[in-house]
């Protein structure tokens, strides 16, 4: 009788006391081995046709559609695409002269990444002037929680105005816009979403 493989994954192995059979130890081997691995298809609709009756998929089994390229998971109902693991932070924000941070919160999730950077204003006033806001540079985010393209647009807001700012591959958050003062003392809430091209 075949005896189970080492790794507990119910694959078949032939034994020395069963019956001598080649080809039956070999399909034993490839049907345990088969479906354990990545299946290559060239299209959802030859997987379906495939995997049926009892060849039906199993939840973990996983496929390679060609047409599509794409990995895809049998969850037990249904293929779907493998999410990245979600990673985040809340540390190593870092406030520019005039600013402190209240607090940080970094989300990332493969290429996608979301900021939440909450900073007070700590010196004086910053004023419009001629109804723009000079740029003024408040916070830089940590290393690997950047862009790595270009500059990425966000904005901000104190719960009484509130306007835009940029963040470079270099991590500093700049304020561009503001529809009035920015008041010493008020807490601003910088909000920013990007994909990282790397």
């Amino acid at each position: 009788m075949p005896s189970p493989d080492a790794y507990g994954q119910n694959v078949g192995l032939w034994a020395m006391t069963d019956a001598p059979s080649i080809p039956d130890a070999i399909k034993l081997l490839a049907n345990g081995v088969i479906p354990r691995g990545v299946m290559r298809f060239a299209s959802a609709t030859a997987r379906g046709a495939a995997l049926a009756g009892d060849t039906a998929p199993v939840e973990g089994m996983v496929s390679y559609l060609q047409d599509t390229n794409s990995l895809e998971l049998y969850d037990g109902a249904n293929w779907v695409t493998p999410q990245p693991a979600l990673t985040s932070t809340t540390s190593g924000l870092t406030a520019a002269s005039g600013f402190s941070v209240n607090s940080f919160y970094g989300f990332r999730q493969g290429r996608f990444i979301t900021l939440d950077m909450y900073v007070a204003r700590s010196g004086g006033n910053l004023p419009l002037s001629s109804g723009n806001l000079p740029d003024v540079v408040c916070c830089t985010a940590p290393a690997n929680w950047r862009p790595t393209h270009d500059t990425i647009n966000g904005s901000w807001d104190n719960g009484v105005v509130g306007g835009g700012f940029v963040i470079g591959v270099d991590g500093i958050c700049t304020l561009r816009t503001s529809d009035g003062t920015i008041e010493s003392g008020t807490n601003l809430r910088l909000h920013i979403a990007f994909l990282k091209t790397t």
